[in-house]
């Protein structure tokens, strides 16, 4: 019980990471381009941060 727990857990840290991330591109993008924010921009950057953490997390081997 205690393993589902922590697998539990660590899938949603995964999600937190990534929101953070995309909370850091969302913030990016609209201070170059204040005019593009809106949900779209939200979806695309959330999107971008959890590729970029599939990316760090996984092994090139």
């Amino acid at each position: 019980m205690s393993h589902l727990i922590v697998e539990l857990l660590l899938r949603l840290l995964k999600v937190v990471l990534a929101g953070l991330l995309a909370s850091l591109i969302y913030t990016v993008a609209t201070s170059v381009e204040p005019s593009a924010a809106g949900v779209t921009l939200a979806v695309a950057s959330f999107a971008a941060g959890a590729g970029a953490l599939l990316l760090v997390e996984s092994s090139p081997l």
